[in-house]
């Protein structure tokens, strides 16, 4: 495997995408996140927008994967609104995460999205399962600019990979990354950079060296494993769980998403962490309003606010059902008066 892959990644992020106002926006929204400013003049410098949440799998941990009756209703980011929410983001944003909850290259308009992003001077990130692939989207994946593919692959055989990757087959992956491998080479690009990425679970850990083996020998760019739970995790159980649990203890650090970090469904609405997927955990609408004002707007800031004021309890969901709502009053108050002395936007 290629050394420093993903600092190369990044490196040419800050080369091919980088300008003197991304950076100032980083370090302002860096100091704002310290001082815990509720009513921001940066704007969030990580962004996710889903093309779809429709996948070909079943993964028992995803929420488009069990067919969760609370989720959104299953649809794909068309070019056409995409270009709208881009606008929102294209002078800030180094790089735009194409995923979400739902398999990306599913989307009829993926290739067309991810080259105008690049177009834009923004870079893009997809995490895919890779059993839907061919020559023809390899050559795309090359052409359009892509950055990086994320290969979703729990396990180094089909018995074990396909406990989690419900409906996944292995032998297909693995040849659809040989295809991306040579057809990046016959192209001569070094992107999209590789990785496959390892969820670690009781039945596939003792997998997970075979499969780092097999990441160098199909000459991906690196390889990453992490822990995982083998099904959903939704905030409200898990703060249910917190709140039962004498021992629970919320983390010395605040929800820095709430400040760097925004998430777009295809369909424009904006969530404000990575696990929350249902209709009414909505804080906006980028098809209907703007960055600023959403990112402003009375969800956000008494979302933010908690953390500021623990006896705040005007607190918006999914916020308010999570464990950091529940061990908001641990929280140490930010020793800034002019904080609380702002008005909450309508």
């Amino acid at each position: 495997m290629r050394a420093l892959s993903a600092y190369k990644k990044y490196a040419y992020y800050i080369y091919k995408y980088g300008s003197a106002a991304k950076l100032k926006n980083y370090l302002l929204n860096q100091k704002e996140f310290k001082a815990r400013t509720i009513q921001m003049k940066s704007l969030p410098y990580k962004i996710t927008v889903d093309p779809g949440n429709v996948c070909n799998l079943r993964c028992p941990g995803c929420h488009t994967g069990i067919l969760h009756k609370g989720r959104i209703k299953p649809q794909f980011l068309t070019l056409e609104n995409y270009k709208i929410i881009l606008k929102n983001f294209e002078k800030h944003a180094l790089s735009i995460a194409l995923y979400n909850w739902g398999e990306p290259f599913m989307n009829p308009e993926m290739f067309s999205i991810i080259e105008h992003t690049h177009s834009k001077r923004v870079g893009s990130t997809i995490h895919s399962n890779f059993n839907i692939f061919d020559e023809q989207m390899a050559e795309n994946a090359v052409k359009s600019g892509l950055t990086h593919i994320y290969l979703s692959i729990d396990g180094s055989t089909q018995d074990a990979y396909s406990q989690y990757r419900v409906k996944g087959n292995i032998d297909n992956v693995i040849e659809n990354i040989k295809i991306m491998v040579e057809t990046r080479k016959r192209l001569k690009s070094h992107f999209p950079i590789l990785t496959w990425k390892f969820l670690v679970f009781e039945h596939n850990k003792h997998e997970i060296e075979d499969a780092r083996k097999k990441a160098m020998q199909l000459g991906l760019d690196s390889f990453e494993h992490f822990m995982a739970v083998p099904k959903l995790t939704d905030i409200y159980d898990l703060a249910e769980q917190n709140r039962n649990n004498s021992d629970f203890k919320p983390g010395e650090s605040d929800c820095q998403s709430l400040w760097s970090s925004i998430y777009v469904n295809p369909n424009g609405e904006v969530l404000p962490c990575s696990l929350a997927f249902r209709p009414e955990e909505s804080f906006g609408n980028l098809l209907e309003n703007s960055l600023q004002e959403v990112w402003n707007n009375r969800n956000y800031i008494s979302a933010r606010r908690m953390f500021v004021d623990p006896t705040f309890e005007d607190v918006p969901l999914p916020c308010k059902g999570c464990s950091y709502s529940i061990g908001k009053s641990c929280h140490k108050i930010v020793n800034n008066k002019n904080h609380l002395k702002l008005e909450i936007e309508e």
